[in-house]
Order: structure tokens, then C-alpha cells, then sequence
């Protein structure tokens, strides 16, 4: 008796979606550390940086007898404008007749594996794009730049959170130093205090020793490492410059780094012949960043 098209539903898909599942754990993934993970239920979403407010507003009571007012501007809007991401998977009907089940659920891991690969490929491009002039954040300008601008509503003054510094223990203590002066679009500090290093392999093992040497790595007498226990290092297998390095205020990345899942994992049964049964699976998600205030990079050349 044939094995009808229903059937092959019920067969299958309960093992598509959990092997598809194993695949993608099997990919070693820091996008949910990168970003903001979020279901989203619109056909785009929008993130809008919100200006500085001035701690001054609070002593105005105090010393006229007024109440202060607390205001800000809207700054530049980020649009996250969903994509759908369709694949066909074909089966041969006779790895099911034959009860090559094994089979079959290695061939679903391996999607499951592309279809995380392709998603950490899209994550750490906010990384590896952070330096291009193709890829433009909100306010026209690169992720790391050294001309930002200092908000839409101003037309002089700007802002710079890129380097060309090679990673050190120097270079980190000064970069960090930069991080702890970013301020709003009015002027005000914001207070920032960065505790990661996102680095490529090549660059781990000195990022360790900067972040967790007792001593200070580069001074041969004794001198204390100052920047022990300040940082997390991150190292990712993706990051494509094998000398560019970035820092992060974590916090504030969680706050305006931000991917959205507009559907979870469809798959269905779109076709079936003699010799296969064809499912289409897709994925379906957008990603960025709302600003730019989150992290430092420093674009490495010559070394």
C-alpha cells in the first residue's frame, strides 16, 4: 500500500523540526550575545534613539522655585525591515521506504546547522561591516566612525568611536578611557563603563593575558595589571580582520543592539513525485542597531 502524502507529514515533520533543532546546536552561536533578541509581530519595526536630558532640570525648584522640565529630543530612527529567508529540502522517498530514518535526520541536521551559520554569518556582519561606508547606520555614518554626528538637530560638533590601534594593554586603557567620555547629543556624559573585548582568534590569547594577567604584561617589574578583572573577552571564530578588535559597554549594547524574529521556523510539505517529497522551510528576521554609543572598534592596518 502507498504511503500517502499525509503520512509523510506525519512522519516526518515532528522529526524535521527536532533535528533541524540539533543542527543549530551543534553551531557554536554568540548571536543572542551580540543582540537583543526579540519576537517581533509587524511588518517592520523602529528604533529611535531617544536624546540626553540634562541632570540640571532637577535643581531648578530647588533654586527659583520653578520645576524643572524634562526634555529630550527624538534622534535619528533605525528601521528593521524584515526578510524572508525560503529553502526547499528534498527527501528521496526511499530513504523513508527503506527506513533510512538515520539518514534522513542527518541530512535535517545539516539544514539545521546552514540555516544557524547563515544566521551567525548575518550577526557578526554588524562587526565586520562596523568600518564600511556600505554599511550605514541611522545617522548616515559607519558603526565605528570618527565623525558621528553629534545629533540631528545640530548641525556642528560630532562624535568618534573608531581607532587604529593595534590591541595592548596601552591601547585598552586608552580606549577604555574614550568610552568613559561618549556623551548624549547635548553634551552630557553618559557615563558608560565598557567591560568586553570582542576579538578575532588570532587576538584571544593577548586579550586574556591583558584581562586576567595578575601582573602587568607588558612591564617586567612587577608592576599590578590595572585592567585585571574589568573586562569579558569575547573571541569569535567569524570576525573576518584577524587584527581588528572592539570594545563594548555591554549594557548599553543590550539596550540598542537588536535582532528581530518575525516567524519562528515554518515547514511544510510542498511537494511529491515518484522519487522525492519536497518541504520548504524558511526563516524570517531583521537585525541592527539604534545607535552607535555602544562600542568602540578600531580598524588595524600594517600590523
Amino acid at each position: 500500500m502507498p504511503i500517502l502524502q499525509s503520512q509523510f507529514d506525519t512522519l516526518l515533520i515532528p522529526a524535521i523540526y527536532h533535528h533541524f533543532d540539533v543542527g543549530r546546536s551543534q553551531v557554536p552561536a554568540l548571536r543572542s550575545r551580540l543582540f537583543n533578541v526579540q519576537s517581533s509581530v509587524r511588518a517592520e519595526e523602529r528604533g529611535t534613539g531617544m536624546g540626553g536630558i540634562s541632570p540640571d532640570a532637577w535643581d531648578q525648584y530647588r533654586k527659583s522655585g520653578v520645576k524643572g522640565e524634562l526634555d529630550m529630543d527624538q534622534l535619528y530612527t533605525q528601521s528593521y525591515v524584515h526578510v524572508e529567508y525560503p529553502v526547499r529540502l528534498p527527501i528521496e522517498k526511499k530513504l523513508i521506504l527503506n527506513d533510512q530514518y538515520g539518514e534522513i535526520n542527518r541530512l535535517i541536521q545539516r539544514a539545521g546547522l546552514s540555516a544557524e551559520t547563515k544566521m551567525e554569518l548575518d550577526a557578526v556582519s554588524v562587526l565586520n561591516n562596523a568600518f564600511s561606508a556600505s554599511y550605514l547606520g541611522s545617522d548616515a555614518k559607519a558603526l565605528c566612525a570618527t565623525d558621528h554626528p553629534q545629533s540631528k538637530h545640530k548641525s556642528s560638533g560630532s562624535y568618534g568611536n573608531k581607532g587604529t590601534t593595534a590591541l595592548s594593554k596601552s591601547s585598552v586603557a586608552a580606549t577604555r578611557l574614550l568610552m568613559q567620555r561618549f556623551k548624549d547629543d547635548r553634551g552630557n556624559l553618559l557615563g558608560l563603563m565598557p567591560n568586553e573585548l570582542w576579538v578575532p582568534p588570532e587576538l584571544e590569547d593577548t586579550a586574556l593575558e591583558i584581562a586576567n594577567s595578575i601582573l602587568d604584561p607588558a612591564s617586567a617589574n612587577n608592576a599590578v595589571n590595572a585592567q585585571r578583572g574589568r573586562w569579558q573577552v569575547i573571541p569569535w571564530a567569524r570576525l573576518s580582520d584577524t587584527t581588528n578588535w572592539f570594545m563594548a559597554d555591554g549594557t548599553w549594547r543590550s539596550q540598542v543592539v537588536n535582532w528581530y524574529n518575525r516567524e519562528q521556523l515554518q515547514v511544510m510539505l510542498v511537494e511529491e513525485n515518484t522519487t522525492h517529497v519536497v518541504y520548504e522551510m524558511k526563516l524570517h528576521y531583521s537585525f541592527g542597531f539604534d545607535d552607535w554609543r555602544w562600542i568602540y572598534g578600531h580598524e588595524v592596518t600594517g600590523s
